[in-house]
């Protein structure tokens, strides 16, 4: 268990400090609700957070309103807080909205030519992860998530590198959540390699029509093991 000063009982502790600590705890409950370590739908408290993490109030609810705007996390007046559920309607949303960034994402880098990016990330598509074995996809999630934010920093294009990142956030929940037993990360490891080389060789064509079928086949996968 993660703990934390509670600020409450330090006379003295600077505005700086107290913001300090309130990061902390945003960092460590955010990640815990990604890695559906705190399970979505989920009732939770101010007093029940307190005493997990160690915590003051104060400081609880302020990160908690920040994963309340980043739509990680629900208040329920009279109640406390919910964590978000996940609904194949979510999926749906999420994966549309994905492949609007995404292709356009990878137009954009096909212009942007980074060699070094490139590089790194044909590196990354490389990494893949064992069926069934748990401890294994918690890393494989990591470099999905920053594959695909290498593509959208190669666009040159800020916001639309924001928008994806947030997107991918939620992606991950869904990932942790299932831990599938079957391993696909050999086919989404040849779909980004395929991503790559249009774009490595300026192919617009390609490299919009291999990001959305990359989309579609996710969604695919995604579905299926939703539905179990």
């Amino acid at each position: 268990m993660a703990t934390y000063p509670d600020p409450n009982r330090r006379p003295g502790q600077t505005g700086e400090q107290t913001s300090s600590l309130t990061q902390q705890l945003y960092a460590c409950l955010k990640r815990d609700i990604v890695t559906c370590q705190i399970q979505p739908g989920l009732s939770v408290t101010e007093d029940w957070l307190c005493r997990k993490y160690g915590a003051s109030r104060t400081t609880v609810r302020h990160a908690c309103l920040r994963l309340s705007k980043e739509e990680l996390l629900q208040w329920v007046p009279q109640k406390g807080y919910s964590v978000t559920g996940i609904t194949i309607q979510d999926l749906n949303e999420l994966f549309q909205f994905r492949e609007i960034l995404e292709t356009a994402a990878a137009e954009l880098a096909c212009a942007a030519k980074s060699p070094e990016l490139i590089a790194r990330a044909y590196e990354l598509a490389k990494i893949t992860y064992e069926a069934g074995n748990r401890d294994t996809f918690p890393a494989f999630v990591e470099v999905n998530h920053e594959f695909h934010c290498l593509i959208a920093e190669m666009s040159g294009n800020r916001r639309l590198c924001q928008q994806l990142t947030q997107v991918l956030v939620h992606f991950a929940r869904f990932s942790y959540l299932t831990m599938a037993a079957d391993s696909y990360g050999s086919d989404v490891m040849k779909e980004h390699e395929r991503i790559l080389d249009a774009i490595r060789d300026g192919d617009v064509e390609a490299a919009r029509t291999r990001s959305s079928r990359h989309m579609l086949q996710s969604k695919e996968r995604a579905v299926r093991y939703f539905l179990g």
